[in-house]
């Protein structure tokens, strides 16, 4: 990621705050959304940024040996515990606290689930070492 790329990023992000703040005093629902809007484009421009990390991770784990699989499974993991955090800061920001709370828990389940497959594969080395002794 280029530095004038952070600072566009940076700039959504003012523009975005003020507006908000501007906007909490008058139409707190257009506050809400703008925050949403602003939010969804700082991610929006960093999709670039996140296909060379993808990129770079599996060429890692081709060279290293590692299942890409594992790696995809990873990745999902730290996407999912990302979006969970931005829609919670959101709900949180229109003061739904309880709602909120229910995201995170449903994102850790998910996390879970998609973990699955790595958590059987360490319950699998662990058996074969214990089958070893």
């Amino acid at each position: 990621m280029e530095t004038y790329e952070l600072v566009k990023i940076i700039g959504v992000g003012i523009v975005t705050a003020v507006g908000a703040v501007i906007l909490k005093q008058t139409k707190p629902e257009l506050s809400f959304v703008l925050c949403l809007t602003g939010g969804i484009l700082i991610l929006l421009m960093l999709v670039d940024a996140l296909q060379d990390t993808v990129e770079l991770f599996e060429t890692i784990s081709s060279s290293a040996g590692i299942d890409s699989s594992l790696i995809k499974i990873i990745i999902k993991i730290v996407g999912i515990g990302y979006l969970v955090e931005f829609s919670v800061s959101a709900v949180e920001e229109f003061g739904m606290k309880s709602i909120a709370d229910k995201i995170t828990f449903a994102g850790k389940i998910v996390i879970l689930l998609v973990a699955s497959p790595i958590i059987k594969g360490v319950f699998q080395v662990v058996n074969s070492i214990i089958n070893l002794i």
